[in-house]
């Protein structure tokens, strides 16, 4: 099939995490070369290069389903990058100079000029409003809302790029214990709202992904009560696939109409 990103150059943010390799690895394999940022991108390099030059899974009922790849670990580039600092975010995606891939260099890398961008870092919350501290519920709201909101105002986006937000089932749907993260992930849909009109003029897409469970440590950590609850209100009864949400980012960064798209990807759970 037609390489959809071919000759693209996409920066993930979060690439470290379940989602964001996921989509990284699906970037690679529709032909983009990938920058990957994360606090742990240098040290986990070797386990994100194996899953960038891995080949795609078979399609559900499909074991025949094959997609052509031009990826390569060479293709790509590793940045460490700590979202919770501001300066480290100016100076990595508003500096000045070369990418590098080797790892001496790697660190002192700066992001250059960016096609499609996906801001996918984020740290979730487990406890009550009252018992969180405030020390906490500033530290959900700056890494989850405000440090994807300094990203697309310091990333150099080419015209006809795209930005993908991820957000959550949390934002429209809520949680028990979970009010900031919430609040933060509802944030990034007024804001992917309001930046789709900001960018417009130079033909920048700003959309928003919104994944319910997905099958990762944070699910499989759930007690099994809580798992079942879960899956007994989602229509679909089971979770997402981490390659389900990456085959949704495909489509928001490759459609060119898509822009103030927020795209739910639950399995029906918002219906519950």
């Amino acid at each position: 099939m037609a390489l959809r990103l071919a000759g693209k150059h996409a920066a993930i943010v979060g690439a470290t995490g379940v989602i964001g390799s996921h989509i990284a690895a699906a970037f690679a394999r529709h032909g983009a070369s990938v920058t990957l940022l994360g606090r742990s991108a240098l040290t986990q390099r070797a386990r994100l290069e194996a899953q960038l030059a891995a080949p795609p899974a078979p399609a559900p009922g499909d074991p025949t389903t094959t997609t052509s790849s031009s990826s390569s670990p060479r293709a790509h580039h590793f940045i460490k990058l700590d979202v919770s600092d501001a300066a480290s975010i100016k100076a990595v995606f508003a500096g000045r100079g070369e990418q590098s891939s080797s790892a001496a260099a790697a660190a002192a890398a700066v992001v250059g000029p960016v096609d499609v961008l996906v801001n996918c870092a984020g740290i979730s919350q487990t406890t009550v409003l009252k018992r969180t501290p405030d020390e906490e519920l500033a530290r959900i709201v700056d890494t989850n809302l405000l440090a994807t909101m300094l990203v697309c105002k310091y990333a150099r986006m080419q015209s006809q790029g795209c930005i993908i937000n991820v957000s959550s089932l949390m934002a429209i749907h809520g949680g028990f214990g979970a009010s900031a993260y919430a609040a933060s992930k509802a944030g990034l849909i007024g804001f992917t709202r309001a930046l789709c009109r900001e960018l417009a003029p130079r033909s920048i897409r700003v959309n928003a992904l919104l994944p319910g469970w997905v099958d990762s440590d944070m699910w499989q950590n759930l007690k099994p009560e809580l798992q079942q609850a879960f899956l007994k209100d989602t229509p679909l009864g089971r979770v997402a696939d981490p390659d389900e949400v990456a085959d949704a980012a495909i489509f928001l960064a490759a459609n060119q109409f898509a822009n103030n798209c927020i795209l739910n990807l639950d399995g029906g759970l918002s219906a519950a």
